[in-house]
This record gives C-alpha cells, sequence and structure tokens, in this order.
C-alpha cells in the first residue's frame, strides 16, 4: 500500500511540474521570439510530441524493468535535464535566435532543445505507474483511468499556481531549479517506499 501510495504521489508531482514548465516556457522564449500565437503553438506542440514519445517508451521499459527503482531513475533524469534549462535558458534561447531562422521555425527549434528532454522523460511516468500498481488485467483500465486523472489535476494545480503565483513569488530559474530538485524529491519517496516496503 505504501508503493501504490508513492507511486500516485510521483504521478501527481510530475503531471504538476510538467504543465508548470509549459507555462515557463511561454515567459522564456518570449524575450528572444515574441509572444505571437506561433510561439505558444511551438511550446504546446513540442511538449505534446514529448509525452507521446514518453507514453511509448514509459511502456517499454516498464515492460523490461517493472521496478519503482526504474521509475525513481527517470524521475532523477528528468531533474537532470532541467539543470541546464534553469541555468542557461537565456543563452540557449538567444543562440538558437541567433540561427537568424524565422520566428515560427526558431522558437519551436528552442522549445524543442529546451523542453523536449524533460517532456519526454515525464511523459513515461504515468504508463510506468500503469504497469506498476494494476495487479490484474481486470483492474489495469481502472488503474490507468485513475492514475492519468491523478496526473491530470497535478497538471491543472501546476498551470493556474505557476500562471498566479509562482512566477511572481519566485522567478523563472528559481522555478527551474526548485522543479529538478522537486523530480528528485519525488524519486527519493518511490526508492524509500520501495524499500520499506521489500525490506
Amino acid at each position: 500500500m505504501l508503493r501504490i501510495f508513492s507511486i500516485t504521489i510521483a504521478v501527481f508531482g510530475s503531471g504538476w511540474i510538467l504543465m508548470g514548465l509549459e507555462i515557463l516556457a511561454g515567459r522564456m522564449l518570449t524575450p528572444f521570439f515574441g509572444s505571437e500565437i506561433y510561439v505558444w503553438g511551438s511550446i504546446i506542440g513540442v511538449f505534446l510530441a514529448g509525452l507521446s514519445i514518453g507514453y511509448v517508451l514509459g511502456g517499454v521499459l516498464s515492460k523490461l524493468w517493472p521496478s519503482p527503482w526504474g521509475m525513481a531513475a527517470v524521475l532523477i533524469l528528468a531533474a537532470g535535464t532541467l539543470v541546464p534549462v534553469g541555468g542557461f535558458y537565456d543563452w540557449i534561447a538567444e543562440g538558437v535566435a541567433g540561427w537568424d531562422w524565422s520566428a515560427q521555425w526558431g522558437s519551436l527549434a528552442a522549445a524543442a532543445v529546451l523542453f523536449l528532454p524533460p517532456s519526454v522523460l515525464l511523459g513515461m511516468i504515468s504508463p510506468y505507474a500503469v504497469r506498476l500498481t494494476a495487479r490484474r488485467m481486470e483492474t489495469v483500465g481502472l488503474s490507468a483511468g485513475l492514475l492519468y486523472a491523478i496526473a491530470t489535476v497535478g497538471s491543472f494545480l501546476g498551470c493556474i499556481l505557476t500562471a498566479f503565483y509562482f512566477i511572481l513569488w519566485l522567478g523563472l530559474r528559481m522555478l527551474v531549479l526548485l522543479s529538478a530538485l522537486g523530480l528528485v524529491g519525488l524519486a527519493g519517496v518511490v526508492a524509500a517506499a520501495h524499500s520499506k516496503s521489500t525490506g
């Protein structure tokens, strides 16, 4: 039971952080590519593409390595991809803007460089969680529905609270780095719960 609860917390937290990053992405790219609709279209498209890839990879990895340690490893990797985003997003975006592409393709490229890796890795969490929590074939659909709902509630809160409050209180860099620390914390929760349940 403790292990399932920890996995549920990881799903909720990763959903929160994912959508928070999507809100932050708009503020990061606007100074370099403007605030036109294609900038947000690029951001949303990159996150959706990353999630699609992550869903497939999460399903494959959970079959090959059906262990909470695998989920914890994915969370740690996702945290690692956020460190350069938090530290150097302005340099990276400015560098991509210097490629002299159109604003549409430049914003898409910058969004991909900055946010495709974390969105792929965070997309792996929900299917991994389904594999770890479903006990019988008869309950797979219910487990998947509940976990994706929990992830979506986390995404809703991450979206609203980041947009309304956290950006103003903490700033972009601090929020990204706190997100990385949050993912490390989620990995620790999953690993600790698994260790206790098997100890």
